[in-house]
């Protein structure tokens, strides 16, 4: 009898995890946004944060082969990477850009370089992220994780408006991440203009992604004045060094079990960054695109956002506080009363 029971039960379970894993496979295989757009981009110029690695690297591959002048802004400056993607696009119009994300000092002094050198800038594509680290505070006494991956992309974007501004229709871009899905913020993590840090680390990167989206839904509200789009997009799931990265700052037991139980698992269905890119690139250069803003770009999960993207309050709450903990001038917010 209890024989039967065991089989019983274990039979449920196994269907479950079988089910689980072929729908898995599905969202994998058929949820990245296709690129169908065959735009010419020569005369355009687009900064790519991120940009030496990972699906980064595949977004400028793609940009530059189409001619766009393309800015890699990235904490690795490698002239060897450079020549590389000349000799992969026949494109000599690549930049590099050294930029350490966990310093907001070094944000700043990109943008203050870039608003020197370009006349304008016609794509932002906020990509580059890590995943969870050691709990150990940056420079900015922030969590690392938080501000390279939230923060940082939020100033830089500000910081750069006035560029974004001189390109008749320019694109903002943010990569989410379907990890956004299980963020742990609620209004208690964010208080008189902080965001706290999640009870795990595993749940930083979640929370980052979280942020992205929410900082790209309201960039649309406020830049659309300038005819300027934000949107973000949801890559699916991705075989990046980003995982390998995370596994190897492992802390608590929790995450762990955590890790091995559900996002190593992921990690090892990913498909194949070349693929994943071309949502970034299709936003960014169709037609298709053009005056669309404030959405969260999926192939079936279109506008699809972790339900808490819902909370108007929350959000602003968010903004608000981002403001505060990257420390934007007056004149530098973009609700300032002078900005024109």
């Amino acid at each position: 009898m209890w024989l039967v029971v065991l089989l019983s039960i274990f039979g449920c379970i196994l269907s479950i995890v079988v089910l689980f894993l072929f729908l898995l496979w599905l969202y994998v295989h058929f949820e990245y946004v296709a690129c169908t757009s065959d735009v010419c981009l020569v005369g355009k110029t687009a900064l790519v944060t991120g940009g030496s690695k990972g699906i980064g690297y595949d977004i400028v591959l793609q940009l530059a082969s189409r001619g766009c002048k393309v800015i890699i802004a990235s904490r690795t400056i490698d002239e060897k990477l450079r020549q590389q993607i000349i000799w992969e696009t026949n494109n000599p119009n690549i930049v590099l850009e050294h930029v350490n994300m966990s310093s907001f000092k070094s944000v700043r002094q990109l943008a203050s370089r870039l608003n020197e050198s370009e006349s304008k800038l016609d794509i932002l594509i906020n990509n580059a992220g890590i995943p969870q680290c050691l709990d150990v505070p940056t420079e900015d006494g922030l969590n690392e994780t938080m501000q390279v991956n939230h923060f940082s992309a939020f100033l830089l974007t500000h910081l750069l408006v006035d560029l974004l501004k001189k390109s008749a229709g320019a694109r903002v871009i943010f990569t989410g991440s379907f990890l956004s899905y299980f963020h742990m913020m609620s209004r208690v993590s964010v208080r008189d203009f902080k965001i706290e840090n999640a009870m795990f680390r595993i749940f930083d990167y979640p929370n980052s992604k979280f942020c992205n989206i929410i900082s790209a839904d309201m960039f649309a509200v406020k830049l659309k004045r300038w005819n300027i789009t934000c949107n973000s997009y949801q890559p699916g799931i991705v075989k990046t060094e980003i995982f390998n990265t995370a596994e190897k700052e492992l802390k608590s037991l929790f995450d762990i079990l955590l890790f091995y139980s559900t996002i190593y698992l992921f990690a090892k269905f990913g498909v194949k960054t070349r693929v994943t890119s071309q949502g970034a690139v299709q936003i960014a250069t169709s037609k298709e695109f053009e005056n669309v803003t404030g959405n969260f770009v999926g192939r079936y999960f279109n506008n699809v956002r972790p339900r808490a993207a819902y909370d108007a309050e929350f959000c602003q709450a968010i903004w608000r506080a981002s403001e505060e903990m990257v420390r934007l001038n007056p004149e530098e917010k973009l609700d300032y009363s002078h900005k024109q």
